[in-house]
C-alpha cells in the first residue's frame, strides 16, 4: 500500500454565514401541525395490538396517492416497507388494500443470497446491509421507509446504547441525505411512570430520533391515543384520536378481515393520562367522585347546561380540588358525559353535557343532580339506553347535602357511591364525605353570591 492509499483525518471548519438555511419539512402534518419529518427518524411505541402497524400503514397509503397533508401533500410517492413478523400475502398486502394504498408504491426489501443451486431470501439486517437499503431507495424514489418492529432488525442488543447506534445512526443519516422519512416502531416495556420511561429497550432509541409517537388504547371508548411526546423539530406536542374498524378484503381463496383506521382528529386525552391510569386508594377514588360531581352540578346549574371551561375550573379550585383532577374528572364523566366543545359564541371553550349520552341516574348516587323520571328509549343495538332530547325533564335541586339519610344510617355504611366507610354518628356519610361535600357546597354557594 502506497503513502497515498493511506486514510487521514483532516480539519474541517464550516462557517454559519457558509450554511444555507432551509425549512424543516414534513411528512405528515395533520392541520398543518408537523408531526412526522422528513430528513429524519420517527420512533412510534405502544404495547402489542394499539394499532402502531395498521396506523403507519394508513399515513403510508395516502402518501402513495398523493393525499397526506404535509410537504408531499398533491405529490404520490413510494414507500419502503420492512415487516418481518407480518405475512405479506394474508396480513400486509390486505391491510394496505383496507387502507386505500397504490400497491405499485409499495415495496417489500430483502436480501437474496444466489447460488449454483437456489436462491435464498432474508429480512435486512443493520446496519449491515444499509447499501441494499439505499440502492432500494435510489431504485423505488420512495420517501418513507417503516421499519417494524425495529429491534428485530437490528445487529445487536436493543438494550444496549452502542448496538442501537451503531445499528440506526446510519439510516438517520440516510434520511437526511435523500429527505425521507424512516418510522422505526418498537414496543412499551414494563416501566411506569412517564411515556418515554415506557420505551422498551435503550433510551437510545428515543435520542437518534427525531420525532417519538405513542400509542394507547383509552379502555372507557376503545378509541386508540395517539401522542407526540417528543418533536424536535416543530413546536406542537399534540394528541390525536382514531378508531380501528375491521375491514373484509377480497382475495382469490375468500375475504380477509383485517383493521382498518378511521381518524379521528384532534384529542384531549394523551397517552401520558392512559398509562398512569393507576389503582389508589380509597380517599383518592372519593376524591375523584367528588371533583366529577361538582362538575356536573356546577355545569348544570347554568343555562343550557353547559358553562365555560376556565369558570369550571375556577371554582373547582375554590372548592379545594387542582387543576388537573378537574380536568381528568370531566374526562371520566359518563352519566353523563362532559363534552368539551368549542362555543359558538366565540368565547373560548365550554363544557357541556352530553344530551345524547344521558342516562336515568340511581337515585341516592353522591353529588349527581336527579332530574325528574323520563322514559327510556329503545335500548341501541349495544344495549346503551337512550335519553330523547326531546323529552321535557324538569331539574331538581342539586343533590348536595340534600340526600335524605336512611333510618339505619347511623352505625351503617356511608351512603355515598362505591364508598365502604362506616357513616359518622347522626350522618348518612363518613366524616371523609362530610367534609368533601361541604367544600363542594361552599363553592356553589360563593358562586352564586358573586
Amino acid at each position: 500500500m502506497s503513502f497515498h492509499d493511506e486514510t487521514r483525518t483532516e480539519l474541517r471548519i464550516t462557517y454559519a454565514h457558509q450554511i444555507k438555511p432551509h425549512r424543516q419539512r414534513w411528512l405528515w402534518a395533520p392541520e398543518g401541525q408537523g408531526v412526522i419529518p422528513l430528513g429524519t427518524g420517527t420512533i412510534a411505541a405502544g404495547a402489542g395490538g394499539e394499532g402502531k402497524s395498521t396506523f403507519m400503514l394508513h399515513v403510508a397509503a395516502q402518501l402513495t396517492r398523493g393525499t397526506l397533508p404535509g410537504d408531499l401533500e398533491g405529490q404520490a410517492h413510494p414507500v419502503i416497507v420492512f415487516g418481518p413478523e407480518d405475512d405479506w400475502p394474508t396480513v400486509m398486502v390486505p391491510r394496505l388494500i383496507a387502507a386505500g394504498a397504490d400497491l405499485e408504491r409499495v415495496a417489500q426489501v430483502q436480501a437474496a443470497t444466489v447460488t449454483e443451486f437456489h436462491t435464498a431470501e432474508r429480512e435486512l439486517k443493520f446496519p449491515l446491509d444499509l447499501t441494499l437499503l439505499r440502492e432500494a431507495v435510489d431504485q423505488t424514489g420512495a420517501r418513507m421507509v417503516i421499519v417494524d418492529p425495529a429491534p428485530s432488525l437490528m445487529d445487536g442488543d436493543m438494550n444496549k446504547v452502542q448496538d442501537v447506534r451503531r445499528s440506526y445512526e446510519p439510516l438517520m443519516a440516510l434520511a437526511q441525505d435523500k429527505d425521507l422519512a424512516i418510522v422505526l416502531i418498537n414496543h412499551f416495556g414494563k416501566a411506569a411512570g412517564s411515556v418515554g420511561a415506557k420505551l422498551s429497550g435503550s433510551h437510545a432509541w428515543r435520542d437518534l430520533t427525531r420525532s417519538y409517537l405513542a400509542f394507547a388504547t383509552d379502555p372507557e371508548t376503545d378509541e386508540r391515543i395517539l401522542t407526540q411526546d417528543k418533536n424536535n423539530y416543530g413546536t406542537g406536542r399534540g394528541s390525536w384520536k382514531f378508531a380501528l374498524e375491521s375491514k373484509d378484503v377480497d382475495t382469490e381463496d375468500g375475504p380477509a378481515e383485517v383493521g382498518a383506521v378511521r381518524f379521528l382528529g384532534a384529542s384531549e386525552l394523551t397517552v401520558g393520562d392512559l398509562i398512569n391510569r393507576e389503582t389508589t386508594e380509597p380517599a383518592e377514588e372519593d376524591d375523584r367522585s367528588a371533583a366529577q360531581a361538582f362538575i356536573v352540578d356546577y355545569i348544570r346549574e347554568r343555562d343550557a347546561q353547559e358553562a365555560n371551561a376556565g369558570d369550571v375550573i375556577k371554582a373547582g379550585l375554590a372548592a379545594g380540588f387542582s387543576k388537573d383532577e378537574i380536568k381528568n374528572a370531566r374526562k371520566r364523566c359518563k352519566a353523563p358525559r362532559i363534552l368539551s366543545a368549542k362555543s359558538s359564541f366565540g368565547a373560548g371553550w365550554v363544557w357541556q353535557i352530553d344530551s345524547e349520552g344521558v342516562t336515568p341516574i340511581p337515585e341516592g348516587v353522591e353529588g349527581v343532580s336527579t332530574r325528574g323520571r323520563v322514559t327510556p328509549s329503545t335500548p341501541t343495538p349495544e344495549g346503551v339506553t337512550k335519553v330523547s332530547c326531546a323529552q321535557e325533564v324538569t331539574p331538581s335541586t342539586p343533590s348536595l347535602d340534600r340526600v335524605t339519610p336512611s333510618p339505619d344510617s347511623d352505625g351503617g355504611h356511608c351512603q355515598s357511591f362505591a364508598c365502604q366507610n362506616y357513616a359518622a354518628d347522626g350522618s348518612p356519610f363518613c366524616d371523609h364525605h362530610t367534609e368533601l361535600r361541604r367544600r363542594v357546597d361552599t363553592a356553589l354557594t360563593g358562586e352564586h353570591a358573586a
